[in-house]
């Protein structure tokens, strides 16, 4: 039985070094891509929903919120928020992990692919710098920062190339237009 461990446990140990947060990295956005492909996204990509194996291989698991794409433009820890599900395809619902929402999703709008590329920022940046880019002391304090904070661009190490700094901030765009 190969043993997995959670993106979030080896983050707990602190920032991932960039060039393994890299590999990881495009492994999450190939698992996103080949969902996507299919015309399912995420909607509920989070650190603890990345499983590492020994030998380095990512899996993307727990689809449980992943939805079909209808029309393309149509807890312990907050952090680990419990996941709203009932009514799961009405408009308005929230559904997801607070701190690795989109703004659209935060605000219960219609989602597609994009809120996954928000929520693959939100990784990225985790495992950069070791924290979430968004937090709060409650549910609704986290979900205020995803739709009005800014990313503290600080915290990520100098060692960040500046294209990975732009992927991030194309990533963590609140237009969802513009991500």
């Amino acid at each position: 039985m190969i043993m997995q461990r959670p993106l979030a446990q080896r983050i707990a140990r602190g920032p991932v070094p960039v060039a393994e947060a890299l590999a990881i990295a495009a492994q999450i956005a190939e698992a996103l891509e080949a969902a996507h492909e299919k015309g399912i996204m995420h909607r509920d990509l989070k650190t603890a929903n990345v499983m590492i194996t020994p030998d380095g291989n990512v899996k993307v698991l727990d689809f449980g919120l992943a939805k079909a794409f209808e029309v393309e433009a149509s807890s312990a820890h907050l952090s680990n928020s419990p996941t709203l599900s009932m009514g799961a395809t009405n408009a308005g619902v929230i559904l997801g992990t607070a701190a690795y929402m989109s703004p659209e999703q935060a605000k219960g709008m219609p989602v597609d692919r994009r809120t996954d590329i928000f929520a693959f920022g939100a990784v990225l940046y985790e495992m950069l710098t070791g924290r979430q880019v968004f937090q709060g002391d409650t549910v609704g304090d986290i979900l205020a920062a995803v739709i009005r904070a800014e990313p503290d661009w600080k915290w990520l190490p100098g060692s960040v190339p500046f294209r990975v700094r732009e992927l991030l901030r194309l990533c963590m765009q609140k237009d969802v237009k513009k991500r």
